[in-house]
């Protein structure tokens, strides 16, 4: 894999999985659960530091219960760094709009939830496990609401992920003022929820 060469290439890659099980994914037409998983950990084991995100759809038409917690199993268990979760909608002209099985509305929406809620947790432990880190910032904006300048590491994707916060540096520090599009050396020193907190180190 190119990223594992070039440090210029970000370790962040996006796959919309949808789902897991073989027959959900049988009914959507995409590849079976074993080629899947087979990618997914040829990926984590050769590009060490990768961040992988993914999408699911919840309630998609013949998706049974026990379908679902297959899904919310897995997701526990390979932990993605990021991943969104969306209730299935019916769009005109699909064949999986006539499906004749179609979940409940209350049902889509309360097992996408359940998706989310879960990888709550995951997303957090994930943020906790980057405290004390050095890491690269491109430098976004000041967000005058947190007093803070906002930015984001190589595996944060815009606007969909989580964010980072950075002090300007102290008067006298004798490191330059931050501005929108450095890039600049920070440590990682804290969590709020999902996004960090850093401190310049250059």
């Amino acid at each position: 894999f190119v990223m594992c060469y070039i440090p210029q290439v970000a370790k962040y890659i996006d796959i919309p999985l949808q789902h897991i099980t073989n027959l959900s994914l049988l009914r959507m037409n995409r590849p079976p659960r074993q080629h899947t998983e087979e990618l997914l950990y040829k990926l984590r084991d050769r590009i060490p530091g990768l961040a992988l995100r993914t999408t699911f759809i919840s309630g998609f038409p013949g998706e049974t219960d026990a379908e679902h917690e297959e899904l919310m199993e897995f997701c526990r268990e390979f932990k993605f760094e990021r991943l969104g979760a969306f209730a299935y909608s019916e769009e005109d002209g699909t064949p999986a709009g006539e499906y004749p099985d179609q979940v409940e509305q209350a049902v889509r929406d309360l097992r996408r939830d359940m998706l989310i809620s879960q990888q709550q947790t995951i997303s957090e432990d994930f943020a906790e496990s980057r405290v004390g880190s050095t890491v690269d910032v491109i430098i976004d904006g000041f967000n005058p609401e947190f007093d803070a300048w906002t930015g984001r590491t190589s595996l944060e994707a815009p606007d969909i992920d989580p964010i980072v916060f950075i002090q300007e540096p102290a008067a006298g520090s004798g490191m330059a003022a931050l501005a929108m599009g450095q890039i600049r050396k920070c440590k990682i020193v804290g969590t709020s929820l999902f996004d960090l907190e850093a401190h310049l180190v250059m």
